[in-house]
Parts: structure tokens; C-alpha cells; sequence
């Protein structure tokens, strides 16, 4: 839900000022019109035309279906509408001088109303043990893992304040608080979470992974972001994970697939039988 809001929300930020809301196409009664798409749509090709277009009256097709539905009338849906009107509202006003049309406002709720439906349908979604096993069969390379190590981190931008922190939190009676205290201090969160090999600094990685779990590394490390100060929380050898442990995870991919696949049939649906007027 959030990225398709956040998505929805930089379209609305950048809609053209310059087209003047010009109908694009009429969809069931509905126009489409140049306020709900971003700017340099007069510079796309035909091809690149004809696929903006395609998205648009398929969101609509299934805009006009879904606020049809009981969905808009939950208070989840006030709820989410009246948060994402106002920041649209706040950021639109900003950057264009106006307030949201019409147009614009129908298509957060839109998007508001889809994200919903696929929040219901994957908790409706049932996945059968023989799919989670067959999955996991037929996928190995999706369950194998590097060596990884799970860090919290404090980036300074001198060697000297890092070795200044680093004293300090090596007398620490507890670490743990005395790190996030440090972090927050300095606007940072502090927990950076899980980093397979290849997927953090390759100095950071290689010191980290040899030192004991609930250690922190006797020396700050340089990288392109500055000094980091590192405190080791845990760590793991490279394998593979079980189907036990990996079953949630597989779970929830599969459900997910069918939503998706869900949707787009709904989407088919409504877009063969859609009255369709340029």
C-alpha cells in the first residue's frame, strides 16, 4: 500500500501545470484527463503514448469498480484517505500554487481503494503445505545465503570523534542502551540490521565477521560515508535455509503472487468490457 501511495503522491506532485486538465480518453462516462499523469507526457513516442494510456484506463476500469464497493465506506479508508489528502494536498500546494481537482482527489482514493483490496484479498488468500514444499523445491537458489553479519552503526566524519566514541562506549556498563543513545544523539538509528558478503563495505565486512557476537570492533572503519563506529550483534556462516524456517517467508511470496494475479484478472475483466472513447 505504502509504495503505491508514494508512487500516487509523486505523480500528483508533478502533474503538468501547462496542459490545463485536457481529457485524454473517456472510460465509461469518466474523463481521464492530463491532470493525473507527470509532466513530458507531450514529449513521449507513439509506442511510449499508447502504454501511458493502456495503465491509465486499466486503473480506472478498476478505480471505478473498487469505489463502487463497500471498501470506502470502512473507517480504514476514511482513514488513510484523509492522511494522504492532506500531505498530497500540503506538497501539490507547494510546488504548483493550487489545491487538488477533482481528478486528482478521486484518484487517491483510487489507489487508496486498491491497496485495501489487495490488503483483504491476501489476508483471504490460502496457501496448502504441498505449495509451500513445492515451492521451496523449485526455487533452491532463493533459500541460500552468504556469510552475514547483523551490525548497529554510528558514522562520524573525523577519526578523532570516532575514537572519542568508541572510548566512551567501551566503558559502557550497557552497550546496548549506550550505543542507541549515541546514535540518536547524532540523528542515526543506530541498528543497520542483516548484510550478506557483498552487500556492506568489503572492509567493514571482513573486520565485523571475524570478531565474537556483542562486540564492538576496537577500531572505527573508513568508508565512503565516513568513520564507523560497529557493534557486532550477531553473525552467521553461509547454507541454507530450512523449509521450517523458511515456510512463513514462501507464505507469504505465494500470496502475494496470487493477489497479484487476482487483480489482474479483475483488471482484464473490466477492461474488455469498459466503453472506451478517445
Amino acid at each position: 500500500m505504502q509504495k503505491k501511495l508514494i508512487a500516487l503522491l509523486a505523480t500528483l506532485t508533478l502533474s503538468s501545470s501547462l496542459l490545463f486538465g485536457q481529457t485524454l480518453v473517456t472510460v465509461n462516462g469518466h474523463k481521464i484527463t492530463t491532470d493525473v499523469i507527470p509532466p513530458g507526457y507531450e514529449k513521449l513516442n507513439d509506442t511510449q503514448r499508447a502504454n501511458l494510456m493502456e495503465q491509465l484506463i486499466k486503473e480506472e476500469v478498476l478505480h471505478e469498480d473498487l469505489l463502487k464497493s463497500s471498501l470506502v465506506k470502512s473507517a480504514e479508508f476514511k482513514k488513510a484517505f484523509k492522511q494522504q489528502k492532506s500531505l498530497a494536498q500540503k506538497t501539490y500546494k507547494k510546488n504548483t500554487g493550487k489545491n487538488l481537482n477533482k481528478e486528482q482527489l478521486r484518484n487517491i482514493k483510487g489507489a487508496i481503494a486498491i491497496a485495501l483490496y489487495q490488503q483483504k484479498e491476501f489476508k483471504k488468500a490460502k496457501v496448502t503445505k504441498s505449495q509451500l514444499k513445492e515451492f521451496y523445491d523449485n526455487n533452491p537458489e532463493a533459500f541460500n545465503f552468504p556469510d552475514s553479519i547483523e551490525i548497529a552503526d554510528i558514522i562520524v566524519p573525523t577519526k578523532a570523534e570516532a575514537d572519542k566514541l568508541l572510548k566512551s562506549l567501551q566503558g559502557a556498563t550497557n552497550l546496548d542502551e549506550a550505543f542507541l543513545k549515541a546514535a540518536h544523539e547524532r540523528k542515526q538509528n543506530g541498528y543497520m540490521g542483516w548484510f550478506g558478503k557483498g552487500n556492506a563495505p568489503e572492509n567493514l565486512f571482513n573486520k565485523a565477521y571475524k570478531y565474537k557476537v556483542k562486540r564492538l570492533l576496537n577500531a572505527a572503519v573508513k568508508t565512503e560515508h565516513g568513520y564507523n563506529v560497529v557493534y557486532l550483534l550477531n553473525k552467521k556462516a553461509a547454507g541454507k535455509l530450512t523449509f521450517n524456517k523458511a515456510k512463513k517467508k514462501i507464505e507469504q511470496v505465494i500470496k502475494q503472487q496470487e493477489v497479484m494475479k487476482k487483480l489482474q484478472n479483475k483488471v482484464e475483466n473490466l477492461y474488455g468490457q469498459a466503453e472506451i472513447v478517445y
